[in-house]
């Protein structure tokens, strides 16, 4: 049966669905899945496979000799493939450090002596240089460094780690003398003097240092305070949060109807510059072309860190963290099982959707990922049927809802399916859960909302789902290479695997409808001219992804860490829709250009109201036409052209007469707006961010009371507001050469 993206361009929208999957020109991984789809043609075998209910299909590929028989010859060739650590090339980095130091060149300097910090070894692993303690004196040479840029923080961090990797007793004094130096220069004079006096305790009897150590003690100002660096301002939902939705603000609500599924409506009025939306991450992933860049784990660009300078992986040194909680976090989850095959993940050239397909399992680690599958894949379990603790509205729903004691009596009986019955660990690991529940609890709970997602799975041709499937083998073949089955015996194994397979199949057809990119803006020395923004990561998120497309839409998207944070730019009534855009907005592409975007892409037909009525292109919009003006009856949706030499009788639509006078008084009001445009467009070259958004919203909200889209300076007022928006999230400026 002809599907919408078939009826719109089917090679077209083939492509799209593909590089979700995997890149066309990178890698090895679209060469493979060429060649399953050339063995899946024999004998019509992929015309039976696309009829098969979606519970049989990752069986039915399994069975397949010919196509597994292919995948296992390059699956036997998996194996670890990660940039490890290197004592020499840490000691080499470390002297270029020095040397750089030496020439004043702080930037490179320090850029060095991160690396030297990263390709270290671990303390005792490679004695025959440095003798096993590479790692502290990359961190040694670096707190000297950052001392130097002003950074003391950062500097006292680095010094307490040294310390920790088995910095050499010799330099003991020195340490505890840069210490002082950091405290003072962080304004703790009182810790400052505390080193100071340690580190004359141990010079012993070098008079020339302790007499230079005694002018700094005397140096110190005790009366100092410490300056607080003031925070930046929390971001807060408009009207509070909705108590079973915290994410969403109380202004909006989500309803649900069969032909559009869950989306997002205004509740109350809701003005332009209102937060409707505030939430984290189910699972997120950094662009593999940022890994030296940004933090691994909460996307925060590492040169723009001040308390902190980067942080090595234990195993690898091919991703660095902004701090060592950032660092804690990877390891003792996801990164434990990813490390040692991210130079694979890259050659293999799969997408940053299928990686994130991947994290949303080693997230939660194999017991929580079964439980997962068993809940919302193979629906093995008994639930509790009970109404949606939310304020889903429309048709009835009913949601499984489990109690603590039946996911704890769940993992019981789940785990006894996979353990042996002579092993007494079960109850043990029981016991772990229950005790630290919180972050595991957190992932079920959060997963009843990304599993409810839609996937499109009946449209989804045939060998879609292929490519689909040979990706989560692929992936579970790692997870296998690395570990993450081995508590499991042979049998329970197998079976585990095609599970996980299972569920990393249903992440990659969700993800394809339900991710955001995730962006920090980058600007030069203005605030705003110039800037742009650039995608660094790709995350799902649960309440963000219920907002439907507009390509006219009424909120403006930006990031602030890894949050997604979702602002008005133009004023709602209650039962208004809250639309977002996924990308083909009207100002930059016509009518046919949008439809065949959404309908390969996203596999659904736009029926906006820039569609219905096709409102023109930016650059097409004329200044010297009339603006269109609202019916006077509140009532009614119609609009009018305010042209005074030919203005209509009557509302075209609900025939209520046109009062010329009002007309005028409109008109005046539109000047007023577009005056304001113009005012808050000079704030912005001013770079008053409060005050030119301000002064936009008012106009925009007050253009909407009597005026209706399209018009031309209202939408450059909105597109102003989305920047001034972003300039609040994550930023970064590019330092001139100047």
């Amino acid at each position: 049966m002809s599907q919408i993206y078939d009826e719109a361009d089917s090679a077209y929208a083939t492509a799209c669905s593909d590089v979700t999957i995997c890149s066309n020109n990178k890698g090895f991984f679209k060469q493979l899945s060429d060649e399953i789809m050339s063995i899946a043609d024999t004998d019509g075998w992929i015309n039976t496979f696309e009829k098969l209910d979606d519970t049989r299909k990752v069986s039915a590929v399994m069975e397949n000799s010919m196509i597994t028989d292919t995948l296992e010859e390059v699956f036997s060739r998996i194996t670890p493939l990660f940039r490890g650590k290197d004592a020499r090339v840490s000691y080499e980095k470390r002297l270029a450090a020095q040397a750089a130091l030496k020439d004043s060149d702080l930037t490179k300097s320090l850029a060095l002596a991160s690396q030297a910090v990263l390709r270290a070894p671990m303390t005792g692993v490679e004695e025959v240089i440095d003798g096993g303690v590479s790692l502290a004196l990359a961190l040694w040479v670096r707190s000297d460094i950052l001392l130097k840029l002003n950074k003391y923080k950062a500097a006292l961090v680095d010094l307490k780690l040294a310390l920790k990797e088995r910095l050499p007793a010799k330099i003991k004094a020195q340490y505890y003398w840069r210490m002082g130096h950091c405290y003072r220069g962080a304004e703790e004079p009182s810790r400052a003097k505390v080193s100071y006096e340690l580190a004359r305790r141990l010079l012993g009897n070098d008079e020339n240092s302790i007499k230079q150590l005694n002018s700094d003690i005397n140096s110190l100002e005790c009366s100092v305070q410490t300056k607080l660096n003031p925070e930046k301002k929390a971001i807060l939902l408009t009207g509070g949060a909705k108590l079973n939705v915290p994410t969403l603000s109380n202004l909006v609500k989500v309803i649900e109807e069969e032909r559009k599924g869950r989306y997002v409506i205004a509740n109350k009025a809701v003005q332009t510059g209102d937060v409707l939306l505030i939430d984290k991450p189910y699972a997120a992933c950094l662009i593999s072309d940022y890994y030296g860049s940004h933090c691994l784990h909460c996307f925060k660009r590492l040169e723009s860190c001040v308390d902190e300078a980067p942080i090595w992986c234990t195993n690898c040194s091919g991703v660095a963290f902004c701090s060592v909680e950032c660092r804690d976090k990877a390891v003792s989850s996801y990164h434990l099982h990813e490390c040692k095959f991210i130079d694979l993940f890259v050659g293999s050239g799969m997408s940053v959707l299928s990686h994130i397909a991947l994290r949303m399992v080693t997230q939660a680690g194999l017991e929580t990922s079964l439980s997962i599958h068993s809940s919302y894949i193979s629906n093995q379990l008994k639930v509790i049927e009970g109404t949606v603790l939310n304020d889903i509205e429309g048709n009835e729903k009913r949601s499984k809802m489990k109690s603590r004691k039946e996911r704890l009596n769940r993992s019981k009986k789940y785990l006894k399916s996979f353990e042996d019955k002579n092993n007494n660990n079960c109850e043990e690991v029981v016991k772990n859960n229950e005790d630290n529940t919180s972050y595991h609890d957190h992932l079920e709970m959060t997963a009843a909302q990304i599993y409810s997602l839609c996937t499109h799975s009946q449209l989804r041709k045939g060998s879609d789902y292929l490519k689909r499937i040979v990706m989560s083998m692929f992936l579970t073949e790692c997870l296998k290479k690395g570990g993450f089955f081995n508590k499991l015996n042979k049998e329970d194994s197998a079976k585990a695997q095609i599970s996980i397979c299972e569920l990393i199949v249903r992440n990659l057809q969700l993800l394809q409808f339900n991710a955001h990119e995730i962006y920090e803006t980058v600007r030069g020395k203005h605030l705003f001219t110039g800037s742009k923004p650039v995608y660094i990561a790709v995350g799902i998120y649960p309440t963000g992804a219920l907002f439907n497309h507009e390509c006219y839409p009424a909120v403006a998207r930006y990031f602030d860490g890894r949050n997604i944070i979702l602002r008005a730019i133009r004023p709602l009534s209650p039962g208004e829709t809250v639309s977002e855009n996924y990308g083909p907005h009207f100002l930059i592409r016509n009518l046919r250009e949008r439809q065949r975007a959404l309908a390969c892409r996203y596999w659904f037909k736009c029926e906006c109201i820039a569609c219905r009525e096709e409102w023109p292109l930016l650059k097409q919009m004329r200044d010297d036409l009339p603006p269109y003006l609202r019916c006077s009856s509140p009532s009614c949706s119609g609009k009018f052209q305010a042209s005074l030499k030919c203005l209509p009788n009557k509302c075209s639509k609900c025939s209520s007469p046109i009062d010329e006078n009002l007309v005028k008084n409109n008109l005046l009001i539109i000047d007023k707006c577009s005056a304001d445009y113009q005012e808050g467009a000079k704030l912005m070259e001013k770079e008053c961010i409060l005050e030119a958004t301000s002064t936009l919203c008012a106009a925009v909200d007050s253009l909407h009371e009597i005026g209706r889209p399209p018009h031309r300076e209202t939408h450059l007022a909105q597109e102003s507001l989305r920047t001034l928006f972003a300039a609040m999230g994550n930023t970064y400026r590019v330092q001139s050469n100047d």
